[in-house]
C-alpha cells in the first residue's frame, strides 16, 4: 500500500504542535554544565538546508564507532568534586540516541506490565529537558523479558527528518518536531516475523532511501522466512525496491550497513541471518556477493579500511569448530557465482563478539570481545597492539573513539574511559551507571550520551560545536540503463488507487527521472482494472506481478490485493487441485499462507488446515486484511483435532490482539504480547467438534480498548453473554484481521471455516 497514517491512530493524538509535550517525568537536571551553541531553526523538510551537525546514526559520521570531536571528558563523574554529569532522563533504553543541531533522540520504554510501551523521545541537548515524545504498544511481538529499544533511530543529514521502527514493526518518519510523515506496518504487510529477543538494529538512509533489514515471511517467492532488505522513499514511504541476498537464517541479525563508492556503484556490506556477509547495490537492491563465515547470524557492524571490510561474529564458524572470527575481506576480489572465494579471507583472529561492533580509529580497530576484554587491534594483520580486561562477559554494547579516547560500556552498568593509541593499554577512569548498557554512545556538541535500562545519562558541556556531518558528492546521472516500479511491493484493499510510478535509473544505479503513471505501458493485470477518471484500481483480492515499460526498457512490482470490511470467506467452490487432489492452497493474499495453510476436506465440507508438514511451523499468525481496519467484529467456526488430553489452539488476530481457544488448558484467551497482556478466562471443548468464535474490539474514549469473544458449539443458539471481556488501557486503534494456529509438535491439526468480518456499526 501506499504509505498511510490512520485518522484514529494514536500517533496522531498530539499532532504537529508537540514540541513542549512532556509525557515523561522529565529529566533530571544536574549540577549547571555550560550549554552547546543554540539549534538553527527548522529547515523546511524538503527546502535547501545546511548539513546538520551531530550524531545522525548510531554508527556516527565515520560510519565506524567514531568521531573527530575534542573537548570530550577523561573520565565520567556522577557527583561531588569534578561532577561532569550534565543531566539524566527517566526513559529506559538498550540502543544509542543520536543528535542533530542540539536535539537528542532515542529510543527507550516506560511503563510495566498492561502498561509498558515504548517511547520516541527528543530532548534538548543543553538541558535534557523533553520536547516532544511518542509512545507505542506492543502488539503480537514475542518480546520477553521487556526487550524493548535494542535500536535506535536515524536522522536524515538533508531534510531533518527522523526514521525509527518499534518491535512490532512499525516504521515511522516524523519531522524533527515530532510530526508524524509516514508510518508502514512490516508485520501485517509483508509479513516481517518477530522474535523474543527484540532486537531492531536501525535505518540506515541514504540518499532519497530508507533501507531496512529483517527477517519477513510474505506471499510468492518471498514466501518462505529468508533475511530480506527492503528500501522505502524516505518522503513517500513507498517500497522503491526489496532483495534476499541470503540463505536460511539462523537468526535475525540487527547488523547496520556501512557503505562506500566501489567499481562505479554505491555498494552496503552488512552481515546477514544465515552467517553471510552481504555486498548490494544501495540504488537497486541487487546482490553482488556474499561471504559465509558463520552457522549463524552476523549482528555486529562491518568497518571499512581502504580495500578492506572487517567483521566479527560471535557463533561457530563455518570451516571449523572454533567459535567467533574477526576477518579482513579483500574487497578487490572477484566473486565466483555470486560467491566470495576463500581466498578473499586475508587474515582472521580467533575472537568472539556476539552483536558488540568494532570502532576504527586513528588507524587502529578496538573491540570489546565476549569475555569483556578490549582490544587494539592493527587492521593490516589483525594482531593485537594491546588488550586489557575491564569486565567478566560483554554482549551487546560497542566502543566509541573520539579525542583520543576510548569510550566503552559494559553489560553491568560500568562505564570505562580508556586512552586510545600507545602500545599499552592505559585506563583513565570509569563510573558506575544504574543499570545494563547494551548500546553504543553518542557524541555531539561536547557531550557524551549513554543509555542504560534504568535511563539516558549525558556528560560533559563546554561551547564545543559538533562538525558537519559529511554528505556523498551526488555525481550527474547518464543515460537510462534500468527500469524500477514504485511501489515495488504493495497491499491495498479492493476499490484502492493502484498508483504506480517508473524510476529510470543508470548503470551506476543514479536517477535519471521519474516516470509518471500516465507514460508507463502497463501490460494489465486481472487484480487491475481501469478507474472512472483514469487511473488504476484494485478489483478483487489476490497477489500479482505488475509489468510495465517505459523508455524501452520493462519493470514489475508486487501487488497484494486484500478484501475490504465487510467480507467473508468460505471454501466450499474451492477446487483441490494439488497433490492429486488431496488440498489447495489457500487465497494469495493470506501473508505467508501457501506455507502454513492448507485447503482440504473434512467431512465432506472444504476447511482451511494447519499445514503440518514442517515441525518446525507449530505456531502461526496469519493475517489477511489490511492494517487500516478498525472498530470491527470477526466469527470464524473452529475445530481441533486431538484427544481429551491432547489438543492443539485455533483463534484470530483482532486489531493487533489474539483471541484464542487453547485447547491443552480448556481456556479461551486475550492476549497482545503475552508477557504483558494476558487474560484467560476457562471454556470446555472437545476435539473434532465444532465451535463459533465470535469476537468485537471497540475503541473508547480515553483511548482503552475493549475485547470481547464468545464461543459455543456450533449450530447452537448464541448465547447473550460475552464469554471473555477485557479492557486494555493502551488500545489499539486499527489493525489487520488474522488468522491463529498453534499446533504443538505438529500432531493434531486445527481447522477454520466461515470467516467474516463486518464493521461494528
Amino acid at each position: 500500500m501506499t504509505a498511510w497514517i490512520h485518522p484514529t491512530g494514536l500517533l496522531l493524538a498530539a499532532a504537529a504542535a508537540l514540541a513542549t509535550a512532556a509525557t515523561l517525568e522529565g529529566a533530571q537536571e544536574a549540577a549547571p554544565v555550560a550549554a552547546p551553541p543554540a539549534a538553527p531553526p527548522a529547515a523546511p523538510p524538503d527546502g535547501a538546508r545546511e548539513a546538520p551537525r551531530g550524531w545522525l546514526n548510531w554508527r556516527g559520521p565515520l560510519q565506524a564507532g567514531a568521531a573527530t570531536e575534542t573537548g570530550l571528558i577523561d573520565v565520567p563523574v556522577l557527583e561531588g568534586e569534578g561532577r561532569n554529569l550534565a543531566w539524566t532522563y527517566p526513559a529506559r533504553g538498550r540502543g544509542t540516541p543520536v543528535v542533530a543541531d542540539g536535539r537528542v533522540f532515542g529510543c527507550g520504554y516506560v511503563g510495566e506490565g498492561p502498561t509498558i510501551e515504548e517511547v520516541l523521545f527528543c530532548l534538548d541537548l543543553a538541558t535534557g529537558k523533553e520536547l516532544w515524545s511518542h509512545r507505542f504498544p506492543d502488539f503480537l511481538s514475542d518480546v520477553v523479558y521487556q526487550r524493548y529499544a535494542i535500536g535506535s533511530p536515524t536522522v536524515d543529514p538533508e531534510t531533518g527528518n527522523l526514521f525509527a521502527m518499534t518491535v512490532p514493526g512499525l516504521l515511522h518518519a516524523f519531522t524533527r518536531d515530532g510530526e508524524l510523515l509516514w508510518q508502514r506496518s512490516l508485520m501485517e504487510e509483508f509479513g516481517r516475523l518477530t522474535f523474543p529477543n527484540g532486537r531492531n538494529g536501525a535505518p540506515l538512509v541514504y540518499g532519497d532511501l530508507v533501507i531496512m533489514h529483517f527477517i519477513f515471511a510474505s506471499w510468492g517467492p518471498f514466501g518462505p522466512a529468508r533475511d530480506r532488505f527492503y528500501a522505502f522513499d524516505k518522503r513517500s514511504g513507498e517500497v522503491v525496491w526489496g532483495c534476499v541476498p541470503g540463505e536460511n537464517p539462523y537468526d535475525n541479525s540487527l547488523a547496520m550497513p556501512v557503505v562506500e563508492e566501489r567499481g562505479g556503484r554505491t555498494v552496503m556490506y552488512t552481515g546477514l541471518g544465515c552467517g553471510n556477509m552481504s555486498a548490494i547495490d544501495v540504488h537497486t537492491g541487487d546482490v553482488l556477493w556474499r561471504f559465509l563465515g558463520a552457522r549463524g547470524g552476523y549482528n555486529s557492524s562491518a568497518l571499512i579500511d581502504g580495500e578492506r571490510l572487517i567483521c566479527v561474529h560471535g557463533l561457530e564458524n563455518i570451516d571449523s569448530s572454533v567459535i567467533g572470527r574477526m576477518v579482513a575481506l579483500d574487497l578487490n576480489a572477484q566473486p565466483e557465482s555470486g560467491v566470495l572465494p576463500a581466498a578473499a579471507e586475508l587474515w582472521r583472529r580467533d575472537l568472539v563478539s556476539f552483536s558488540s561492533s568494532p570502532a576504527l580509529y586513528e588507524g587502529r580497530v578496538y573491540l570489546t570481545s565476549q569475555n569483556g576484554d578490549l582490544h587494539c587491534i592493527d587492521p593490516a594483520t589483525g594482531a593485537d597492539h594491546w588488550h586489557v580486561k575491564l569486565a567478566t562477559s560483554q554482549l551487546h554494547a560497542s566502543p566509541l573513539c573520539a579525542d583520543g579516547k576510548v569510550y566503552v560500556p559494559l553489560p553491568e552498568g560500568e562505564f570505562y574511559v580508556v586512552r586510545a593509541g600507545g602500545d599499552a593499554a592505559e585506563v583513565l577512569g570509569h563510573a558506575q551507571l544504574a543499570g545494563s548498557c547494551l548500546g553504543q554512545p553518542a557524541v555531539a556538541a561536547g557531550r557524551v550520551l549513554v543509555h542504560t535500562t534504568e535511563q539516558l545519562y549525558c556528560f560533559g558541556g563546554g561551547d564545543a560545536q559538533a562538525p558537519e556531518w559529511p554528505r556523498s558528492a551526488a555525481a550527474a546521472p547518464g543515460e537510462p540503463a534500468r527500469l524500477l516500479l514504485t511501489p515495488a511491493d504493495d497491499t491495498v484493499r479492493v476499490g484502492d488507487p493502484v498508483a504506480l510510478e517508473g524510476r529510470l535509473l543508470d548503470r551506476a544505479g543514479r536517477l535519471v527521472r521519474r516516470v509518471p503513471s500516465s507514460e508507463l505501458a502497463f501490460a494489465g493485470s486481472p487484480l487491475v482494472q481501469s478507474a472512472e477518471g483514469g487511473g488504476l484500481v484494485a478489483a478483487r483480492p489476490g497477489t500479482a506481478v505488475l509489468k510495465a515499460d517505459a523508455a524501452g526498457l520493462s519493470a514489475t512490482a508486487r501487488l497484494r490485493v486484500v478484501p475490504a470490511v465487510p467480507f467473508s470467506q468460505d471454501f466450499d467452490g474451492v477446487a483441490l487441485d494439488q497433490a492429486e487432489g488431496q488440498f489447495a492452497f489457500p487465497a494469495g493474499e493470506w501473508l505467508g499462507g501457501r506455507m502454513k495453510w492448507k485447503i482440504v476436506d473434512v467431512d465432506g465440507q472444504r476447511v482451511a488446515a494447519r499445514n503440518m508438514e514442517n515441525p518446525l511451523f507449530q505456531r502461526t499468525i496469519t493475517h489477511v486484511g489490511d492494517p487500516r481496519e478498525a472498530n470491527y467484529t470477526m466469527r470464524v467456526d473452529v475445530m481441533s483435532d486431538g484427544t481429551r488430553r491432547n489438543m492443539s489452539a485455533v483463534g484470530v488476530v483482532h486489531q493487533r490482539y489474539l483471541v484464542i481457544v487453547k485447547g491443552n488448558h480448556q481456556e479461551l484467551e486475550v492476549s497482545s504480547n503475552m508477557e504483558h497482556l494476558r487474560e484467560v478466562v476457562p471454556f470446555q471443548w472437545k476435539p473434532k467438534t465444532w465451535y463459533t468464535l465470535l469476537t468485537r474490539v471497540d475503541i473508547e474514549a480515553d483511548g482503552a480498548a475493549r475485547i470481547r469473544a464468545k464461543v459455543w458449539p456450533r449450530g447452537d443458539a448464541e448465547p447473550d453473554a460475552w464469554t471473555i471481556d477485557v479492557r486494555d488501557p493502551n488500545g489499539h486503534t486499527h489493525g489487520a484481521p488474522g488468522l491463529y494456529g498453534f499446533t504443538p509438535q505438529s500432531r493434531y491439526a486445527v481447522f477454520l471455516d466461515n470467516l467474516s468480518v463486518t464493521s461494528n456499526d
